[in-house]
């Protein structure tokens, strides 16, 4: 297998699951609630997708629908052709404990993608679902999503704008109270999408590469990297330091002095760091050596993709005059 066919995202649906849990006060009950949900780029994990997959809320309930709408709820309140229902079944009343309502299809988001959630219930009364007044400008954040506050609604027929008294039946300045079950699709990693990955996990797999690969009786270079595909994020992290600890671990080590040439390195500090430097470069840079390889329905090489270069992968201490050797060395 070439490096050059390995998937970036994985087919299979989450590798951790999570519950988005809110505050619940109690402070008032009525037909429905209407909030944005935001997914963030994690700066530590290469997040792929994360995939709701249940809206958990307590209430009056009875007959209950869950909608979404792309890019926020903002302006779309009483439009119901821009929604999309995901959930429409009966429950009984629960007021202690949150039911689980089991969205269908699940909702997929990206990194930096934003969706309006619509939770109803249709009890012609104001006992339906439990919400709070809005306490701070986001409702519930962690490492993957953000809540944001929303507005409940006073009506049992889904965006009607004919309320129980006067006036408008939308309340602002109202946040949902409940959770949501979701999970984390992170990406495979790939030498094309290397730079999405922890810098613990770059020099995992640079070191690895250089274990299982090089000389005559190393694997073969694909096996390797299939091998590296396959292990998560967090492969080469320390079981026993947070993410905190381990950065700071990182850059004790960066600034630490090299350790004591051994069989297996090169004599000099500056020429073992050249060597590494033209090892990463190999593993994350060059794809040149595929270029024979041709897909499966198509008899054409495939082209040459190039790439930027990921500045954590190359050490500052390699001098100026190794670095003008030609590349027939790292090829």
């Amino acid at each position: 297998m070439s490096s050059l066919l390995l998937q970036s995202d994985a087919d299979f649906l989450v590798h951790d699951t999570f519950t988005a849990d809110t505050e619940d006060n109690e402070d008032h009950t009525f037909n429905g609630v209407m909030f944005n949900v935001m997914v963030h780029k994690n700066q530590k994990r290469p997040t792929g997708a994360v995939v709701i997959d249940a809206v958990h809320v307590r209430g009056g309930l009875g007959k209950m629908t869950v909608w979404k709408t792309e890019g926020g709820f903002e302006g779309k309140q009483l439009h119901a052709s821009e929604w999309t229902q995901l959930y429409k079944g009966t429950l009984e009343p629960s007021w202690g404990t949150l039911q689980k309502l089991k969205l269908d299809p699940a909702i997929v988001l990206l990194p930096n993608e934003k969706i309006g959630l619509y939770v109803h219930s249709n009890e012609d009364n104001d006992e339906g679902i439990v919400y709070d007044n809005q306490r701070s400008e986001k409702t519930h954040a962690d490492d993957y999503i953000t809540l944001l506050p929303g507005m409940a609604h006073l009506a049992s027929e889904p965006f009607s704008d004919d309320g129980p008294w006067w006036g408008s039946p939308w309340r602002r300045r109202r946040q949902f109270v409940g959770k949501l079950s979701y999970g984390v699709r992170y990406k495979l990693w790939s030498p094309r999408n290397g730079f999405c990955f922890p810098r613990c996990f770059r020099r995992g797999a640079s070191s690895s590469f250089a274990a299982l690969a090089m000389g005559w009786q190393g694997l073969p270079t694909d096996v390797v990297l299939y091998i590296l595909h396959l292990c998560r994020y967090d492969w080469f992290d320390h079981p026993d330091l947070s993410d905190d600890e381990e950065d700071k671990e990182e850059e004790h080590n960066s600034s630490a002095q090299p350790l004591a040439d051994t069989p297996c390195t090169a004599r000099t500090y500056a020429s073992r760091a050249t060597w590494l430097a033209r090892l990463r470069a190999r593993v994350s840079l060059d794809y040149s050596r595929f270029d024979h390889i041709s897909d499966n329905s198509d008899d054409d090489a495939l082209p040459v993709i190039h790439y930027p270069v990921d500045m954590d992968m190359i050490d500052d201490d390699v001098d100026d005059d190794d670095s003008e050797d030609d590349h027939d060395g790292i090829m």
